[in-house]
């Protein structure tokens, strides 16, 4: 073994010693905590655990943000966060990585672990998550691994200028499947250009069914002269990948996947993923909305963007009143929910 075989080794061995507690748990849900309106839930089935949010104490989890299989935790088993890695097909050597938006932490848990080189960055907005990443995820953090409790687009505004990232990940939901509009206009994807290296690339998850999906691929266009989306009738994510390099033909993307694959020995299909990119003309083909869609800005969002906007839990509001409202309005936490816990806001 070379050195960074033996680490490999000395770490993976790490991580399911920190998920020995997990593995013992009792199957069902083990975990509940109250956020916002929303209970975040963590489930166990065999040797899989996932990490979910319910409406009411009772009720079980109808929106699953992560999932992991303490035996294989390097596997990653949710689809979209396979595609999410076709990222590497674009920078496969990457030296600094941003996330924004946390859930259990498999993503940078898996990065940290296959490119020990990289230092990633982290932003999540409900220090609830952190807690259930690191107790029951197996996140550890580090020199190399970070975690900033922090709106993510503030965070990476906050950023020194000169720092740039090789990959911008974006996988923002808050419990209700609600994605913030500051983290889907022109002026956030602006700011990601701008952060961006020479050969970055930046990585949204977004939902298919999701009324404003056309608008939001035709925004990122707006910024991005390449843009790429991992389409699959199995998954009800969209992952748009977004550069402004040259153009990846399909069999590229393919080859350069099933490389990885292959350098890295990852124990999930990444080639599978790479199948399903949609580029080019294919893209009106299959967001047949895009033609009549607009590009969404900071100022003018859509009258009804705010139509399922989940109530923040006041004790989190109360704690930053001079920041960015979690629920990603763009207002500040005291002129937001931190003076009420409405679920519709004016616009």
């Amino acid at each position: 073994m070379n050195d960074r075989e033996i680490w490999q080794t000395t770490n993976l061995n790490a991580i399911k010693q920190r998920l020995d507690k997990v593995r013992s748990a009792r199957p069902g849900c083990f975990f509940v905590q109250q956020s916002g309106n929303q209970y975040i839930k963590v489930t166990k089935t065999k040797s899989t655990i996932t990490l979910g949010f319910s409406d009411s104490f009772n009720s079980p989890a109808n929106l699953i943000q992560s999932e992991l299989d303490c035996d294989r935790p390097l596997n990653l088993k949710s689809l979209y966060t396979q595609a999410m890695m076709l990222s590497l097909v674009w920078n496969s050597t990457p030296q600094r990585i941003y996330i924004a938006g946390l859930g259990g932490g498999i993503i940078p848990l898996v990065l940290h672990h296959y490119f020990p080189e990289a230092v990633i960055e982290c932003a999540e907005i409900d220090p609830a998550i952190l807690q259930v990443a690191t107790n029951f995820f197996g996140l550890k953090l580090d020199e190399r691994l970070s975690v900033a409790i922090q709106d993510g687009r503030e965070y990476l505004a906050q950023q020194n200028a000169n720092i740039k990232y090789d990959i911008i990940l974006s996988d923002v939901f808050l419990g209700t499947g609600y994605s913030p509009y500051r983290l889907a206009t022109q002026e956030f994807y602006e700011l990601c250009l701008q952060r961006l290296s020479g050969q970055g690339v930046v990585v949204v998850n977004l939902f298919q069914d999701d009324a404003f999906f056309a608008d939001k691929l035709l925004t990122i266009k707006s910024v991005f002269e390449q843009v790429y989306v991992v389409l699959s009738s199995k998954m009800g994510n969209a992952i748009v990948i977004a550069n402004n390099g040259d153009i990846r033909q399909k069999r590229e993307v393919m080859a350069k996947a099933k490389n990885l694959a292959n350098r890295y020995q990852f124990e999930f299909p990444l080639a599978e993923r790479a199948l399903e990119v949609k580029m080019g003309t294919q893209l009106q083909e299959y967001v047949p909305k895009l033609e009549k869609a607009r590009v969404l800005l900071d100022d003018f969002p859509p009258s009804d963007y705010f139509g399922n906007l989940p109530a923040v839990n006041p004790a989190i509001a109360r704690t930053g009143g001079s920041r960015f409202c979690m629920c990603g309005s763009g207002k500040l936490q005291n002129d937001c929910h931190g003076q009420t816990n409405l679920k519709i806001i004016s616009t």
